[in-house]
């Protein structure tokens, strides 16, 4: 147990020092989500008047797919640096030391989690001045980055296990753009009962909606809506499940 953890820190560190190369291309992840919330807040501020619509503002109501827009460009990256890692031979090195798999995974994705936090932070910051509040106060905050960040995780398994299995980093960095659909799908842009029956559906059975509810209920609303657990509970299953199939592509794919 006490090598697991010391090949964990030792990989996170070497996999942490790659989220700063090169530091420009962080940019357009923390720019794109505050300039599509600023956007869309100002140009379908009008929507929040609709009959159905939350006692809300617009600009409140769409906070959280900014968070989570900033949360999920960080889970492209750990499936084109393993790509990267595996043309050079780094991995292959890595394979034939003793070292725990699972350690190998838990480096990439502590990558992923300390990119997500620092993402969020800044975004959360910015919407803070632009005068969103969370009802739930700092432990809400909190609570967002724990559900944002295990789902970035699990997202960028993703690429990781394209990566495994393909080897190929420009395959795996167009499954980038994957995530829009499921995000558009849902209720990012308008609750539930405002949608078109046909996307309605597809929205309740879309992971993504529950991410993005549990956030958003965090924001607007109490520690009382179930949403909040029922988020908490899926980015958890998709975590467990997506770590677990990325795992079982190392053991096969690297024998």
């Amino acid at each position: 147990m006490t090598t697991f953890f010391s090949d964990w820190y030792y990989l996170s560190i070497r996999s942490i020092k790659q989220i700063w190369r090169p530091l420009l291309a962080l940019i357009p992840s923390m720019f794109i989500p505050i300039f599509f919330f600023f956007v869309n807040s100002q140009s379908l501020s009008a929507f929040a008047h609709v009959p159905g619509f939350p006692k809300v503002s617009y600009k409140e109501f769409i906070a959280p797919v900014a968070i989570f827009t900033a949360i999920f460009f960080s889970a492209g990256n750990a499936g084109i640096e393993l790509v990267q890692d595996i043309s050079n031979g780094y991995l292959k090195k890595l394979m034939i030391m003793p070292i725990n798999r699972l350690a190998i995974l838990f480096g990439k994705l502590t990558e992923v989690a300390v990119q997500s936090i620092m993402q969020g932070t800044i975004v959360i910051v910015l919407l803070l001045f632009a005068g969103v509040t969370f009802n739930t106060g700092v432990l809400g905050i909190l609570a967002a980055f724990g559900i944002l960040v295990l789902f970035a995780m699990a997202w960028s398994c993703i690429g990781m296990i394209a990566a495994l299995r393909t080897q190929n980093a420009r395959l795996v960095q167009s499954l980038f753009v994957v995530v829009f659909p499921f995000l558009y799908l849902t209720t990012s842009q308008a609750p539930k009962a405002l949608l078109p029956p046909a996307f309605a559906v597809v929205a309740t059975y879309n992971p993504v909606t529950y991410i993005i509810e549990g956030v958003r209920a965090l924001v607007l609303y109490s520690w009382g809506d179930p949403r909040i657990w029922q988020g908490f509970l899926v980015a958890v299953v998709l975590f467990v499940f997506m770590t677990s199939i990325t795992l079982v592509s190392f053991q096969k794919t690297l024998k």
